[in-house]
């Protein structure tokens, strides 16, 4: 049994050592499990070749999972830290008040709890609030009853707010396309992962240490297109 998985381990090793072979068969494969409509953006980036294209392809997916992990931290990080600022404020049921916040944007948080048959809880509700909800939070409409009053304290040093939100919504684009396997090959990544760190070291420096610590982006943004790249 030992020899057998070393065995397996060896030719995992030897395939991913080696550039995948593109012929006819295999292109055509790929095409119909992809889509002529997915790989376009791919092929016009590749000047038509169908294998390049491809193999940007699998850049693009290594690239997506690397930036899964940062993204998912600066976004939970981002939640908790809202959430524990403003409970303290206005209690746990804040983002129920509606002189607080000047939309309701809980239906559709409610609605998914209620359709499965749970409790509305706080936790719950928070946890089914996506990543621009958070993001609207340091919009230009809530400087004044979230961002002087409470916000702004989040962050040492204390950044200039629409810098703050811009960046922000940048990231929230990256995450949606990361979210719904989307090309992300055209973006100027290395700012975006600046971007990410740059937040997370005014909110929290030792989660930004290990955010950085466990990231694949750099490794993955150093890799050519055309080379070997895992995901």
């Amino acid at each position: 049994m030992e020899r057998t998985r070393e065995t397996i381990s060896e030719t995992a090793v030897a395939r991913t050592s080696l550039r995948f072979k593109y012929d006819g068969t295999s292109l055509a494969a790929l095409g119909e499990s992809f889509s002529a409509e997915r790989l376009r953006t791919y092929l016009k980036l590749a000047s038509g070749s169908h294998s390049d294209a491809m193999s940007m392809y699998a850049r693009n997916v290594a690239l997506a999972s690397a930036f899964y992990g940062p993204l998912q931290t600066l976004e939970v990080a981002l939640r908790n830290a809202v959430n524990n600022i403003l409970t303290d404020s206005h209690g746990e049921s804040w983002f129920g008040d509606s002189t607080l916040l000047k939309r309701n944007e809980l239906n559709r948080a409610r609605r998914a709890i209620q359709s499965v048959g749970k409790q509305l809880t706080a936790g719950r509700v928070l946890a089914e609030l996506n990543f621009g909800f958070w993001v609207a939070l340091f919009a230009k409409g809530y400087e004044a009853q979230l961002w002087r009053t409470n916000l702004h304290r989040l962050f040492e040093p204390q950044p200039i707010r629409h810098e703050l939100h811009g960046q922000l919504d940048r990231l929230r684009t990256l995450r949606n396309r990361v979210a719904h396997h989307e090309p992300i090959l055209q973006r100027d990544l290395q700012t975006d992962y600046d971007k990410i760190k740059w937040i997370l070291q005014m909110l929290s420096p030792t989660t930004a240490v290990w955010t950085e610590h466990h990231s694949r982006v750099p490794e993955i943004l150093g890799v050519n297109h055309l080379q070997v790249v895992r995901f």
